[in-house]
């Protein structure tokens, strides 16, 4: 016999709830919560380990065949709507395990994206989505990026960001050098001493690194790549908003 939970104050929920809001908390305990049916269910099928489900009744008889019980509470109602991010009823909801990112796979990969404190996570959502549909399927951030385990990361990116292998550095600069040393060609987006992008060929393994929304790369950064691009573009408008910048780089630079 399932769970059930009636009332908006127990403590699973008022967790759950805490867990949204809190990335200190989420880089504490490892865990994070998701909403919304697509979400979850695409979060359970990559293979994380679910500490709880919530489901209303008429959203848990659609996937029951796929749940094995365990760990899955019937919440009424009054608790949907708590956990609800918005005014639209979502019926199902699940804290999770984060996945250990593996760091080895990062250097022998033939696509990174490299962001540095990329502050919105609607746009690091995008990337991220962006990056699964071209093949890059291992990302680095920057420890001043937005946490990847946010809500709105996980619903911008369409939950491309638990399909990749995502790792964090400290030092950004000192990375990107390391990948240069490796034989990577590591391509910052700038405008001092760059050529425009699609001017010259640029060979795999490549890293695609991309900056802050409002000051861009540190020129620490750009002075470790081996390759200065800008993205040909109007003259009536100054820059490119930094995820549609990474999917233009990202398609110009993704390989046979």
């Amino acid at each position: 016999m399932l769970n059930t939970i009636q009332s908006k104050d127990n403590p699973k929920i008022k967790y759950a709830q805490k867990l949204a809001k809190d990335a200190k908390l989420r880089g504490e305990s490892g865990t994070f919560f998701a909403s919304t049916p697509k979400v979850v269910m695409d979060i359970l099928r990559a293979g994380f380990a679910a500490e709880s489900l919530f489901f209303t009744q008429n959203e848990y008889e659609k996937f029951a065949a796929e749940l094995d019980g365990e760990n899955v509470y019937i919440i009424s109602e009054a608790v949907n709507e708590k956990l609800s991010e918005d005014k639209t009823s979502q019926g199902v909801f699940g804290i999770f395990r984060m996945k250990t990112a593996d760091m080895g796979r990062i250097y022998s990969a033939k696509k990174l994206i490299v962001l540095e404190d990329i502050q919105d996570p609607g746009n690091i959502g995008a990337i991220m989505r962006t990056a699964l549909a071209f093949g890059y399927e291992d990302i680095v951030v920057s420890s001043k990026c937005a946490d990847i385990y946010s809500p709105k990361v996980l619903r911008s990116s369409m939950t491309a960001s638990v399909k990749l292998n995502v790792c964090k550095v400290a030092d950004v600069p000192e990375f990107v050098a390391e990948l240069s040393a490796k034989g990577f060609s590591t391509v910052a987006t700038c405008l001092e001493n760059s050529k425009e992008l699609g001017s010259e060929k640029i060979n795999l393994p490549v890293a695609v690194l991309i900056g802050n929304e409002g000051n861009g790369l540190s020129q620490q950064t750009i002075n470790a790549s081996t390759h200065r691009v800008k993205i040909p573009m109007s003259e009536q408008i100054e820059s490119l908003n930094a995820a549609v910048s990474a999917g233009v780089m990202m398609w110009e630079l993704r390989g046979e």
